[in-house]
């Protein structure tokens, strides 16, 4: 009886870490998949690889107002040239790198949160198929994955900080979660929205005791940094400033904008709430709860900027129908019996083959794309020279001229947020997105050229801005000069 019973413990141990394994497969591969089709981020990934190529602070490639005195993401940036130490600080292989680490940071963590951990992959899967936009984002290689990973976290931590005495190792495990958040990612002042979340839910002890955890996180990220009171200032100056100057949200770069409501999504939540109810496991607590309650914030706040929904309210929603699933599979499925295996893999399968196929060309559509490089002695000539300065009304001109040519020696008018400009830069951008394109609006920055300075524009056509004189660099970039005899 008792060599039944160590065979029975041993094949439940083989099945449940062939089910870990086949998940956490499911998301390396799909996150190799994607990458394998050539794919690399559009935005910001190109701007955090090249800096840290480049060797320069901000500063030095950037136009800058004074407040701006440091670097908004020095924890990113530290990774990434440690990994450079190793790739030769290789462009593609850092991108590569960002993706595939960050993806699997948020994917891969969660899988040992739950009994069964396909509920995850179902979960995710789930939400793809509904809205894809927020998944896409997981493959961003930006640093506020690092933030969606410390929500997931509180997600999961909470309710064992509620129901231990004394739950050291999971404030430890806050605290040092959010330290990481605030050096990597940098905006610390976002961390209280799931502390409003237990208030909400009234969870006295563990917002207590979560509070201090995070606030000692925040503390001890911005001692990373060196110069913690100027960071803290800093990004808290840089996210006033960002929703502050500016007549119209339209404006406002994308991911500060509202969004729709993501409709799709609320339909799947009153279908688990039903579905709960059909059950009659349904009680007030489904919906008391600080994670459906951080979801409902993420989702109302989003009408202001959808990054909350994106970053915070999709990520709680996410955890909370993964623990919905999971409830599910515990009650009516059996968890060491063998045909487990086949809905894992099916699971899996379909989220491999719904995440990673080029549908719309969201992967690929890239591939091709050509930009000026200094190397190239046909392209020098079109850029800035030493010393001078790149103006443009167009945040993709900085993150791809910037990747291209990352020791390129001149300074870019606009960066990666329009608010770090000095005012006087800043309004004629904010009139030029206004003109809709108007030549005549760009004449303020065309009279503060110099012979070093260039123009480079996104256009189907020559731009017709008095002047200058231009020529198309690489298909659909143009680049305007000083004309050495004044264009009317």
């Amino acid at each position: 009886m008792a060599e039944q019973r160590e065979q029975l413990d041993a094949s439940e141990k083989v099945l449940r870490s062939t089910v870990l394994l086949v998940c956490l497969a499911t998301f390396l591969f799909t996150g190799l998949q994607i990458l394998g089709r050539g794919y690399h981020p559009t935005d910001d990934a190109l701007r955090h690889v090249a800096k840290v190529i480049s060797g320069k602070p901000w500063q030095e490639i950037l136009v800058v107002r004074d407040e701006i005195g440091m670097d908004s993401h020095p924890g990113w940036h530290a990774v990434l040239h440690a990994v450079g130490s190793w790739t030769r600080l290789e462009t593609t292989l850092l991108l590569n790198f960002s993706v595939l680490s960050l993806l699997l940071l948020f994917c891969c963590f969660p899988l040992f949160y739950f009994e069964r951990c396909e509920a995850w992959v179902a979960s995710l899967l789930a939400l793809a198929v509904l809205s894809f936009g927020p998944v896409y984002r997981l493959t961003y290689g930006r640093p506020f994955i690092v933030s969606m990973f410390l929500l997931v976290f509180f997600c999961f931590v909470w309710e064992r900080i509620r129901q231990r005495r004394r739950p050291a190792a999971e404030l430890v495990g806050l605290a040092l979660a959010a330290s990481l958040s605030t050096w990597v990612h940098g905006a610390w002042y976002l961390l209280p929205l799931p502390l409003c979340a237990l208030g909400l839910a009234r969870e006295w002890r563990p917002l207590l005791l979560m509070s201090l955890a995070t606030a000692a996180g925040v503390l001890l990220g911005a001692l990373f940094t060196g110069t913690p009171v100027t960071f803290l200032h800093q990004m808290l100056f840089h996210a006033r400033l960002a929703f502050g100057r500016h007549d119209f949200q339209r404006q406002l770069v994308s991911e500060f904008q509202p969004y729709e409501g993501a409709s799709g999504v609320l339909i799947l939540v009153a279908l688990a709430l039903l579905w709960r109810a059909v059950r009659g496991q349904w009680t007030a607590r489904c919906v008391d709860d600080p994670v459906f309650i951080l979801a409902g914030l993420g989702w109302v706040l989003g009408f202001v900027a959808v990054r909350f929904w994106t970053d915070w309210g999709w990520p709680a929603i996410a955890y909370w129908l993964a623990r919905e699933i999971d409830a599910v599979l515990r009650a009516y499925t059996r968890q060491f019996h063998p045909r487990r295996l086949i809905l894992v893999a099916g699971v899996c399968l379909a989220f491999f083959l719904a995440i990673s196929n080029d549908h719309g060309n969201r992967w690929t559509g890239m591939l091709g794309a050509r930009w000026p490089q200094m190397e190239n002695p046909e392209h020098r000539s079109w850029l800035p020279d030493p010393g001078g300065i790149l103006y443009s009304d167009h945040m993709g001109v900085f993150y791809n001229l910037f990747s291209a040519n990352p020791h390129g020696d001149w300074k870019y008018v606009l960066g990666f947020e329009p608010v770090w400009m000095p005012d006087e830069d800043l309004a004629i951008y904010r009139k030029t997105q206004l003109a809709m394109g108007d030549p005549k609006s760009y004449a303020p920055w065309v009279a503060k050229m110099t012979a070093k300075d260039r123009m480079v524009l996104l256009r189907q056509s020559q731009p017709q801005i008095a002047g200058l004189e231009w020529h198309e660099v690489t298909p659909g970039v143009w680049s305007g000069k000083l004309a050495a005899v004044p264009v009317e």
